[in-house]
Order: structure tokens, then sequence, then C-alpha cells
């Protein structure tokens, strides 16, 4: 079982000195949280959810407490995690990620769950419709299933036509499914580019799909969103920056690490957007009466240095819509 981190410490103890101040017209409410990354990775992200929370009422150390597990990268933890998050009976789940989210829903199907970021949760099962999700899930997608097309046309005005590019993704994600894969193939072949598709499961295959890219000499890198992606985003960074080709990312805090190109959702606004639902259930809201929110608009961000230090001329029709540089 996973050892109970510092920060579930404080606030579970913080939690029991509040029940017991807590004014008879005031109750406690409890949020469970499970996270496929660790409490480092996800800092900015929960500091966002908890802003948005406080900003509806909700105050950690008065009317609130939170309860997050960690499964640092190895997703194979999520069920156990999930398993004690549910015994602890919160009051609402919030967690993020497809493989996460998954194993969170075989926990439970009465707890309310509130993701804060997946893609394509209908396909995915997860609920009947955006509009009217049904059962006890829903939150905001990530919209990460279409971010893979717009990956590629980026990587097109960074390499010659005909050339072979490389993508990574992780297991139990949407692209595992063949209407994403298929999605995928087609897009590069409309840039007359061929692509090879590499499944990661665990962190070591991180490392071996990095290796395999570099001996086959392919033409560019693009890395899909997953939760352990994300978790192990500074090594898959250190890891990927080294190829001698151009590498675009899932996630904004992978540009900011020093990757060279992302085009993504903005992360901090989905945990937000995740604190009205949790509002709105705490005060009575059935979780499936709530439509599911997708972000409004995608971001492309450029560091600069990176670009400068492997000798990679950016064309103008990518600074061009670049909506932030990285310096």
């Amino acid at each position: 079982m996973p050892t109970l981190t510092r920060r579930r410490f404080v606030i579970a103890a913080g939690g029991l000195s509040m029940t017991r101040g807590a004014s008879a017209q005031e109750r406690v409410r409890r949020i469970g949280a499970v996270f496929g990354g660790s409490s480092t990775t996800h800092k900015r992200a929960l500091a966002a959810l908890v802003a948005g929370l406080e900003e509806l009422g909700w105050q950690e150390g008065r009317n609130l407490v939170i309860d997050a597990r960690w499964a640092e990268g190895h997703i194979g933890r999520v069920p156990a995690l999930a398993a004690e998050v549910v015994r602890a009976a919160p009051d609402v789940i919030v967690t993020a990620g497809n493989p996460v989210i998954a194993e969170v829903r075989k926990a439970t199907r009465t707890v309310p769950i509130v993701m804060a970021t997946g893609s394509d949760p209908v396909a995915a099962g997860f609920v009947a419709s955006l509009a009217r999700p049904g059962g006890n899930l829903t939150g905001v997608t990530g919209f990460y299933e279409s971010t893979p097309v717009k990956m590629i046309e980026v990587v097109s005005e960074l390499v010659p036509g005909g050339s072979r590019i490389a993508a990574m993704f992780e297991r139990n994600t949407v692209f595992t499914q063949a209407r994403y894969r298929s999605d995928l193939v087609k897009s590069a072949e409309g840039y007359h580019l061929k692509v090879d598709t590499h499944e990661v499961a665990a962190p070591d295959d991180l490392d071996r799909v990095l290796r395999a890219v570099a001996n086959d000499r392919r033409a560019a890198l693009l890395i899909l969103p997953g939760p352990m992606i994300f978790a192990f985003h500074e090594r898959l960074v250190a890891g990927a920056e080294k190829l001698a080709m151009p590498v675009v990312y899932p996630f904004e805090e992978m540009a900011e690490a020093g990757g060279l190109i992302s085009y993504a959702p903005n992360l901090l606004d989905s945990y937000r957007s995740a604190a009205r639902y949790v509002d709105r259930i705490l005060r009575g809201t059935h979780p499936g009466d709530l439509p599911i929110e997708q972000p409004k608009r995608l971001q492309l961000a450029v560091n600069l240095r990176t670009a400068r230090s492997k000798g990679i001329r950016l064309p103008a029709s990518i600074l061009g819509r670049a909506d932030r540089f990285i310096e």
C-alpha cells in the first residue's frame, strides 16, 4: 500500500481538527483526489483547483478537506489508490487522465467524480453524452484526442515532405483505439509524411522508445498526451531533446521544461474549471446533470532558447501563430 505523503497527512490531520471545531451550521466536506503524477508535477494544477474552490467559498482549514493520492507515474498503482479514496467516503472525487479516470470509475459508481481533464469521454465509455453525462462522472475534457492532427500540421512545417516521423503514445489512452490511430496516419499522409507509432506502458518504456527513434533516424517525434507521460514530463523532455530532430509535446509544461514546441489546452484553466463542478456537486447538483465542458482553445508554445541551441530555424508560419514564446 502506498505510504502516506506529507501533504496527505497534514490535510487529513487538519481535517480531524476542523471537524471537531466546525460550527454546527457549517459542515466540513471531503474531496478525494487521485492523480497519475506526484505532488510536485501537479503542484500548480492542484493550486489552481484550490484557488478556484476558494473563490466559490470553499477553504481548506474551514469547511473543506482535500485527501490527495499520487501514483508517482506508475499507473498500475491507481486501482489501490482509488480504493483507498473511496473507503475514506469523500463527497466527491477529482481525477484526471483517461487511464486514471477508468480505474476510479471501477472503484465507485456512486461517489460523484469530477475529471479535471480527459480525452473523448463518450468514446471511452465514461459518459452517455457530453450534454447529459448520466451516471456519476462529469467535468472537463482536455480535447486531447484532437491535438495529434494539429501536431502533425506543426511537424509538416519543420521537416521535408516524404519524411518518416515517430509518435509515442501511452497505453489505455484513446490513441490505442483504431479510430485515433487511423486519424493520425491519415493526417500524416495528407502532408506526405509517414508515421511510426510506439506504445509505452511503464516508465522504462519511455527511454526504450527514445532509443528506438534515435536508432531509426526519424525526422521528428510527436509525444501524445497521457498521465504517465505528464508525470515523467521533465525526464522525458531531458531525453527527447538530446535527439537530433524536432520534438512536439502535448503539455505546455513540457515546453517550459525545455521542450521545443507544445500544442495543448491550458491545464491550469482546466483545473480551475473543475472547481466549479465540485462546487455544484457539493451544493446538491447530480453529476449526471452537469454537461461536460470542452476547452475553448488550444495553445501553441515555442521555446526559442531550445530552438537556438538545437540550430532549428522555425518558419514564420509557426512563429506567427504561437500563443507563447519561452526564452
